[in-house]
């Protein structure tokens, strides 16, 4: 099996058009993206077996209503970290490695990383925030927790990339 890594620009102009119809519609299901893309289904099969095999593609993520969640809280985290060789991929995986951080940049600017975190409740929380602090490196942190959410759309994200 050939797993030799694949980027955007490997893409042809279908595998395009099945990805942003996957977007688009956010279903997998063959028969809506074939008859979307105007294509057969295992045209569509083999097009993401190959993406997958070729490392594009990690698998498929279910989109899930996250009003139905108990993890309601979601709050960024700005941080400073000491300056060091190569600090920003140690402590990034660091930082990465704390239960409920589900993204970590390493940002240009006055903050050095920017973590999102998702939280139960305030307790919680506050014991991401104490874990982030004490982590390795990380010399400040000011965590924001969000009122409300007016825009999430992870697939949307996707779709401004695959378009180019």
């Amino acid at each position: 099996m050939k797993t030799e890594k694949n980027t955007l620009n490997d893409l042809n102009s279908l595998d395009r058009k099945i990805l942003l119809a996957i977007f688009d519609s956010r279903e997998t299901n063959l028969s809506i993206i074939s008859k979307k893309v105007g294509v057969s289904k295992s045209t569509v099969h083999n097009r993401l077996k190959k993406m997958k095999q070729n490392n594009f593609l990690k698998g498929v993520i279910p989109l899930i209503n996250q009003a139905n969640l108990d993890r309601s809280i979601t709050a960024i985290s700005l941080i400073n970290a000491k300056y060091g060789p190569e600090y920003g991929e140690a402590i990034g995986s660091r930082i990465s490695k704390i239960k409920g951080v589900w993204a970590v940049y390493f940002v240009l600017g006055s903050i050095d990383f920017v973590a999102l975190i998702r939280a139960k409740d305030k307790a919680e929380l506050g014991s991401i925030v104490n874990e982030l602090s004490k982590t390795p490196g990380v010399e400040r942190s000011e965590t924001i927790m969000a009122l409300n959410t007016a825009k999430e759309d992870f697939p949307e994200s996707l779709k401004l990339i695959i378009r180019g």
